[in-house]
Order: C-alpha cells, then sequence, then structure tokens
C-alpha cells in the first residue's frame, strides 16, 4: 500500500515553503564547510525532523515517496543539495535501520529505553545516528571491509576505521557494521549501535568534501571500543544482506528527489535569465523545451524508484530505472551546460555550485554503474535464440 497523493502534495508544499523561507536566503550556504546548526535546529522547530512525519495512518512503514518528494522540494526551493542530503540520511537511518530493528531492544532490558530516548532526540533535531558501512580503501566492498566485533562474555570489543561518513561528525551513535565471522570462507557482518562517547571511539575531524556542502562527512576510528549485548541490532552475522544491501537500495531512490529538485532549481533560474534577455533565439528556446521533458522524465522515474521501494509487489524492481536516471541526469547536464556557456547568461551563484555537485558526484559509484549495466547486457545477450523476439 502507497501513501495517498495528497499527503505526499501537501509534505512537498510544507518542505519547498521551508526551503524557499529558510534555505534560499542564505548566502553561500553551498560554499559552507561548517554544518549550519542553526539551520537545523529551525528544521527541529519546524517538524521537518519529526520520525512519524512520514508515516501516514494507513501505512504499516514510512513512506521513501514521501521522503523522496520532499527531498525534491528542499532543493528546488532552497538551491542546496548538501542540506537536503544531511536531511535525507538523518529520516533514512531511523525509518529503515533503527526502527525496523526496535523489536530487538525489547529483548534487552533496558535496550528499549535508550533508544527511545535517542529517537526522541532525533525528532526535534538533537541528535542524528550514522550508518558507518564504508571503509579506508576498501569502500563498502564485503571482500574487503576488515572492522570486526569479538565477543566477549558480557559484550563486544570494536576495531576498525570507517570513512565517508555522511552526518559522523554530527553523530550522536554509530550504527557499526563489522565483521563477526566467517562461513565458507565468506564474511559474516554484524551491526551494532555504538554511542558517540564509548570509551574507544574517536570520531576524528570532518573530512573536506568538494561537493555536496554544507552536508558533514567524516570518519571513526574504533581500538578495543567495547559495547554492551544490546547493542547488536538486527540478526548476528546477517547484517550485509539485511541490513547494508536494502539500505543502499532505498538510499539510491530517495536521492533521486534531491536530484530532481536540484533539476527544476536550475531550469526555473535558467528560464527566468533567458527571459530577461534580449537576444533568445528560438534554438535556445528549443533546448530549453528539451531540459523540461527531461526534467519530467527523471520525474517520473523518481516516482517509480520510491515506488518500488513501498510497493515491491506492486513494481519492478528500481535497479534498472536507477541506471536509466543516472544516464538522463547526465543528459540534462550536459545539455544544461551547453545552453548557458552559448548564451552567455549570468546566473545566481546556486547554479554554478549545483552543477558543480552534479558533475562531481556523478564519479560515485560509477563502477558499480557499468558492473550493473553489464550484468543486464550479459542477460540481454542470453535471451538471443530463445523467445526473446516473439
Amino acid at each position: 500500500m502507497t501513501i495517498p497523493i495528497e499527503t505526499v502534495k501537501s509534505i512537498e508544499a510544507l518542505f519547498f515553503d521551508f526551503a524557499r523561507a529558510h534555505i534560499w536566503t542564505l548566502p553561500g550556504l553551498g560554499e559552507q564547510t561548517l554544518f549550519p546548526e542553526a539551520l537545523w535546529e529551525q528544521m527541529g522547530e519546524e517538524n521537518l525532523l519529526n520520525l512519524t512525519l512520514f508515516k501516514d495512518p494507513s501505512l504499516e512503514a514510512n513512506s521513501c515517496l514521501a521522503i523522496t518528494r520532499a527531498g525534491r522540494s528542499l532543493v528546488s526551493g532552497g538551491g542546496n543539495l548538501g542540506m537536503a542530503l544531511s536531511w535525507m540520511v538523518h529520516h533514512l537511518v531511523d525509518c529503515y535501520l533503527l526502527a525496523r530493528y526496535l523489536p530487538s531492544y525489547e529483548e534487552n532490558k533496558g535496550g528499549q529505553e535508550a533508544l527511545g530516548q535517542l529517537r526522541k532526540a532525533m525528532a526535534t533535531g538533537d541528535a542524528t545516528v550514522c550508518f558507518a558501512v564504508s571503509e579506508p580503501k576498501a569502500g563498502a566492498h564485503p571482500k574487503h571491509m576488515a572492522a570486526t566485533a569479538q565477543k566477549r562474555n558480557t559484550g563486544y570489543i570494536l576495531n576498525g576505521e570507517k570513512t565517508y561518513l555522511t552526518n559522523g561528525p554530527i553523530a550522536r551513535a554509530f550504527i557499526v557494521i563489522a565483521v563477526t565471522g566467517v562461513e565458507r570462507e565468506k564474511k559474516q557482518f554484524s551491526a551494532f549501535l555504538v554511542p558517540n562517547d564509548s570509551k574507544g571511539l574517536t570520531v576524528l575531524a570532518p573530512m573536506e568534501i568538494p561537493f555536496f556542502n554544507p552536508s558533514p562527512h567524516g570518519s571513526i576510528c574504533l581500538k578495543e571500543c567495547r559495547v554492551p549485548d544490546n547493542a547488536l541490532l538486527g540478526r548476528l552475522g546477517h547484517a550485509h544482506k539485511d541490513m547494508v544491501l536494502p539500505f543502499r537500495k532505498v538510499e539510491d531512490a530517495a536521492m533521486t528527489g534531491p536530484v530532481t529538485g536540484a533539476m527544476a532549481f536550475l531550469l526555473e533560474a535558467l528560464a527566468r535569465e533567458m527571459d530577461n534577455g534580449e537576444k533568445t533565439s528560438e534554438h535556445d528556446i528549443e533546448q530549453l523545451g528539451g531540459l523540461a521533458a527531461l526534467l519530467e522524465t527523471a520525474d517520473l522515474l523518481s516516482w517509480h524508484a520510491a515506488m518500488a521501494v513501498d510497493d515491491p509487489a506492486a513494481c519492478p524492481d528500481p535497479g534498472s530505472i536507477l541506471l536509466g536516471f543516472k544516464h538522463l541526469v547526465g543528459q540534462y547536464v550536459a545539455e544544461l551546460d551547453s545552453l548557458v556557456k552559448k548564451t552567455n547568461l549570468i546566473l545566481p551563484a546556486p547554479f554554478g555550485i549545483l552543477i558543480h555537485d552534479f558533475k562531481s558526484s556523478a564519479q560515485i559509484g560509477k563502477n558499480s554503474a557499468r558492473s550493473q549495466q553489464a550484468k543486464l547486457g550479459r542477460v540481454l545477450l542470453a535471451m538471443q535464440g530463445s523467445d526473446f523476439h516473439r
């Protein structure tokens, strides 16, 4: 079951109005490396960090579609991808990790109360939780990840490093993915909720990421970090299958919202400046219309990718949709860039920053996308000579 359209539309309006009033009005936000705590507090005060905001009474779980569309409105109204990224990850970690594994805490005395307090603080913006998966030189590849958690009589001892952590520098706690065993030569991973003040956990200085400012990214070091038994989230040894892979799919689908929001913001700014120009050619107008068509198509793909998360039985796996989405965004940016250079328009500062963010972030996951494309190609070739053409 999916969230009612009227609910989605009201959420879109809420977030657009906030972005236009509080994000668009902050000059230089996309160049700022220091996280704007006052803006985050404002989001909390206006209920935008409320963890039940995207749960309609008719739903058993939160709506990825609503989160995706809210993220779109944050960027289309504010012109900044970084704040939308931090906001989105804040919600996804709670909706798809903490809330989903609450039953495991109910089985451990004291754990449920601690989690409840943490989630209450998250709803007001007083706390956020970071999903710590990637490692230096290994990324999130399960074959190369090396952080470990060893069982002791009264808990676990964690050792290792995690990096490129969205919201890491501002996190109250970390969901750390660590190796807890090996079975048939394959590493078994488990997840542990580790407060940022845990002995043996060091939160390193924020990383300088040249895009998506002011979203904070960082690293942590775990050295003989002891956690109790009730720090375990989910099933022992199954965190990669249960959490890492599904979360990656949800995150990719939800991120299409902020991306289409950026596309909409760029198109609106370009159209406004072209309307003020005295020498806009018919060909330029045609190119502008082509960009509008690409945006509408991207919006459709984004909508379906999020729906596939909310209702897998009714929608196809979003893998191919997301690959097509990435190709379309690349085409959009290239054509937009070409039109801007040809018309010599002077556009507002967020325009150039968003273009830079698009081009820089396009490199993320490039190898994974190529691998997925190759897999689709092999499937297509294997179908030759069968009933494919019938």
